[in-house]
């Protein structure tokens, strides 16, 4: 079957501040303590194509169920997923969001296609997968702390790239329409891109903002702002954060180990930092994030 799509046209710096990642992906059995959890799947997009046995994924405002052969592309938000005993999935976990923090599609709700019509999706997502367990076969979680040479980066986000430009199309044939969080203004693509590119270890990148997007601290903050309703040092904070949150929800990595990957010197620095964005101490966090899942 041949399909034609609704293509957005949009200028390319607005396409390049998107921020994409691939965080994990998996071909096999889904994990005895995956099969019945609450997740938060509020960021990022899971994507599963059922290859034996079924899932069944509930929120507040609605149910939906995947059988062999049909993709399921996660509701957004907080969900619980049902995995029958005997279920194999092909599974990648991706980022793909506009400087808001908004993913690139608007709406919650899952969708669920045949993989039939998307042979393409298929055969990028496997390549992904084969790759990430040739090279990470004892990751369970999160690739982003995984050591890996250049030629094998480059392969895999090759790969990774193919997999966005078929899941988009999956997305667009769904009736999907994008969400309205990029930007018009070339400069703050520049800010966006570099923010995202700085490693959190790093300290906030100030001098390197000026000199790329030409302005000074105070307007391009005010233009920041008004475009992504966060100045740039408060977006470099929202960064780190949300890499403060994935680590303790998903590895075992210390809070010493986090709290460096993330700048700060002192365990005690990290943990007064992350209670004052969060309302409770790291530890507290890591313990009711593993509760929810077992609940």
């Amino acid at each position: 079957m041949i399909f034609t799509s609704r293509h957005w046209q949009t200028p390319l710096y607005r396409w390049a501040s998107l921020r994409t990642e691939l965080l994990w992906a998996l071909d096999g059995p889904v994990a005895p303590e995956s099969r019945n959890v609450v997740s938060d799947h509020r960021v990022g997009y899971w994507i599963w194509l059922l290859r034996k046995g079924h899932v069944h994924v509930e929120t507040d405002d609605g149910s939906w169920k995947a059988v062999p052969g049909q993709w399921m592309v996660s509701p957004q938000g907080r969900i619980r997923q049902s995995f029958s005993d005997d279920a194999r999935i092909l599974s990648v976990h991706f980022r793909c969001q506009w400087p808001t923090g908004e993913n690139l599609f608007a709406g919650r709700d899952a969708v669920v296609r045949g993989a039939r019509d998307f042979p393409r999706l298929e055969r990028s997502a496997a390549g992904v997968c084969r790759i990430v367990q040739r090279h990470f076969p004892r990751v369970r979680i999160e690739l982003s702390e995984q050591q890996i040479d250049y030629p094998v980066f480059l392969r895999l986000e090759l790969r990774f790239r193919q997999l966005l430009i078929d899941f988009y199309e999956l997305m667009t044939l769904a009736g999907r329409t994008l969400a309205q969080g990029g930007t018009s203004d070339e400069r703050l693509v520049r800010a966006a891109r570099l923010l995202h590119e700085t490693p959190l270890v790093e300290a906030f990148p100030a001098r390197q903002l000026q000199h790329e997007t030409g302005l000074g601290r105070a307007h391009l903050d005010r233009l920041y702002w008004r475009e992504f309703g966060a100045t740039t040092r408060e977006y470099w904070e929202r960064l780190r954060h949300d890499a403060a949150r994935r680590s303790l929800e998903s590895t075992h990595l210390s809070i010493k180990e986090i709290g460096h990957q993330l700048g700060f010197k002192q365990a005690s620095h990290f943990t007064k930092w992350f209670q004052q964005r969060t309302g409770v101490i790291p530890t507290a966090y890591r313990t009711q994030a593993l509760e929810l899942k077992l609940a």
